[in-house]
């Protein structure tokens, strides 16, 4: 079946080139045509979407290559001036279709999957994010990526694709400054909540989360409760290895021995037996080892629970296992509703903040938190 022909009333093709000084042998084509094109379609624009010229249209006026014409076809359609429909045609987009609310920029959230999946925090602090960026008139876009991406070129690339005009990253990996260079180069302003034990070494403006405060207290309250012996499961995560000592120092000043065990259930629950009832304590110091070892094998940690206290260092997990057992925990964590309005709020008064340390937010310690009453918070 014939398709139908597209009905075009725009000025006669042969006038494209009026007005166009030919090409400067110091800029590429490409560049020079789209920035005419830019002026061309500008100038043709009304109320409502008309069909445009054709790329073969383009290339017989200005005897330029197919690929330099789609590609100044492809930069129109990002500024949002033109609409290519595949194998159909190209649309002049409408003044109507223009935005009823101006949008101050544009906020890139890269989004480890991991995270959103063991962390309530994590959850809850993206849903705060977009929310409260949103009603302080930015776009909040988050991007999900892999643990392995994040030193990936490509995953440096798939940002900068989004043209973004910040990139809001918490905690970054370590593998993941090169990544940071990438945007730097490209111009896209960033801003970090990093750990502060676990800093990168990057001249950009962040946000400091303290747990340390919160540690003391701990280390206080279990010293006080006769815990003499901590057991640590070896982390796996990088900076929570960067961050072992320093935790480990504090339970240590505080009057308490720690042993550092293998990330294994079985393991965990072997070395607090051989510690008398309320002399011993588990602390996981890392979200990632944490879940491999509490929800591979949950009747073993119903166990541990029972048998010492148990705290969870980084932040509570998600354990489905105990959603209807009650069981008790200590934990040390943010609020991530704080943090989201901080953040949100600093960004609407301070859109060109230089490096440094915007902020130090401080961690809380709740001990024997029951994650029947905490399903929200757990």
């Amino acid at each position: 079946m014939a398709r139908k022909p597209i009905l075009r009333d725009l000025p006669p093709a042969d006038l494209l080139t009026v007005g166009f000084a030919g090409f400067d042998k110091q800029l590429s084509k490409q560049f020079a045509l789209t920035r005419h094109l830019r002026e061309v379609a500008l100038r043709l624009q009304t109320s409502d979407p008309r069909p445009f010229y054709s790329m073969r249209d383009i290339v017989e006026r200005f005897q330029v290559p197919l690929r330099t014409v789609a590609l100044a076809y492809e930069a129109l359609e990002h500024e949002g001036i033109l609409n290519r429909r595949r194998s159909s045609q190209t649309l002049l987009v409408g003044k109507n279709l223009s935005p009823r609310k101006v949008v101050r920029a544009v906020v890139g959230i890269p989004v480890w999957l991991h995270a959103m999946v063991v962390a309530p925090y994590s959850r809850i602090l993206h849903i705060e994010l977009e929310d409260r960026l949103r009603q302080q008139g930015f776009v909040a876009d988050l991007i999900f990526f892999r643990g392995e991406e994040v030193a990936s070129p490509d995953f440096a690339q798939r940002l900068i694709e989004h043209n973004l005009d910040y990139v809001l990253w918490h905690t970054p990996h370590p593998h993941a400054i090169e990544v940071l260079r990438a945007l730097q180069d490209h111009g896209v302003r960033q801003v970090l909540v990093q750990p502060s034990d676990s800093q990168l070494h990057i001249a950009l403006p962040s946000y400091l989360q303290d747990w340390h405060v919160a540690y003391r207290t701990m280390a206080a309250a279990w010293v006080d409760a006769g815990i003499r012996h901590v057991i640590m499961p070896s982390p796996v995560y990088l900076p929570s290895k960067r961050a072992k000592n320093q935790i480990a120092n504090t339970l240590i000043a505080a009057g308490m021995e720690v042993h550092i065990e293998e990330g294994h259930a079985a393991t965990l629950l072997a070395a607090a037996r051989r510690f008398r009832p309320g002399e011993c304590a588990v602390a996981f110091i890392d979200q990632e080892g944490a879940d491999a070892i509490c929800n591979e094998e949950p009747v073993i940690i119903e166990q541990l629970i029972k048998t010492c206290r148990v705290g969870f260092c980084r932040g509570p997990i998600r354990i489905p296992y105990f959603h209807h057992r009650d069981a008790r925990i200590d934990i040390v964590r943010f609020s991530a509703t704080d943090i989201a309005t901080r953040i949100a709020a600093d960004l609407s008064e301070t859109l060109n903040a230089s490096p440094g340390i915007l902020h130090t937010f401080e961690a809380r310690y709740l001990p024997q938190v029951s994650f029947q009453a905490s399903a929200e918070l757990l």
